[in-house]
């Protein structure tokens, strides 16, 4: 589960303190967080009402103190990504000097996903899990990528706004269909990154290709009623 795991050997009362974690995020797979009272949660976890109260006020701060750390470690994660200085060259240079490598805010993104599985699957989960901290998490991958937009030169435009909604809400969907899969045979976090570098080398390849051809607006036209 991780919920930024410690190293070495845990004391009593930090066995506690995930067990109580760990019985919550079990029971948010069979019903919404907020709908869960301390007494079912103490009768699952098999300890005694009072003993949750040693560490939470109630199921909102047990909530919160499960997403702190969480948010904390991805905004950490990304601040230790080198800035990658805005790229700019003439449009007819673009498949010489555009590096459409993957950047490695995704694979962050994968790796943050991963180390706290299940907690990111259970807040995740459309129908039980914590919307508020969707929101928060979108804010944070939302500046991520359009960090990721400014490296690439992207222009501020209109469509830009849409492009991050859309690449964010991605991030969410392939996490959770990575993190869900036990296939063997489903894809690999690398196929996974170059699926979502694949949209972001074609809407910058599509943004030069704007600016040096003079037929662009006929070939991107679609048939009427479409």
């Amino acid at each position: 589960m991780s919920i930024i795991a410690g190293s070495g050997k845990i004391s009593k009362s930090e066995q506690t303190n995930e067990k109580i974690i760990n019985t919550f995020l079990d029971l948010i797979h069979t019903k919404r967080w907020d709908k869960i009272s301390v007494k079912e949660l103490c009768d699952c976890a098999n300890i005694a009402r009072g003993t949750f109260y040693l560490y939470f006020n109630d199921i909102y701060d047990l909530m919160e103190q499960i997403q702190t750390p969480l948010l904390d470690d991805i905004r950490h994660r990304y601040s230790l990504l080198p800035k990658k200085l805005s790229t700019s060259f003439p449009p007819e240079l673009f498949e010489d000097k555009f590096d459409y490598a993957p950047p490695k805010s995704l694979l962050t993104w994968f790796d943050f996903c991963k180390t706290h599985k299940k907690a990111i699957l259970v807040l995740l989960d459309p129908k039980h899990g914590d919307t508020y901290f969707v929101k928060k998490l979108k804010v944070i991958l939302n500046d991520e990528i359009n960090n990721m937009m400014d490296g690439d030169g992207m222009p501020h435009d209109w469509l830009r706004s849409h492009f991050t909604k859309i690449f964010v809400e991605l991030h969410f969907l392939s996490a959770r269909t990575w993190l869900e899969s036990e296939d063997d045979n489903f894809l690999s976090i690398h196929e996974i990154i170059n699926l979502l570098n694949t949209m972001r080398v074609g809407a910058n390849y599509l943004t030069y290709k704007k600016l040096s051809s003079s037929d662009f607006d006929t070939k991107m036209e679609l048939p009427e009623g479409t």
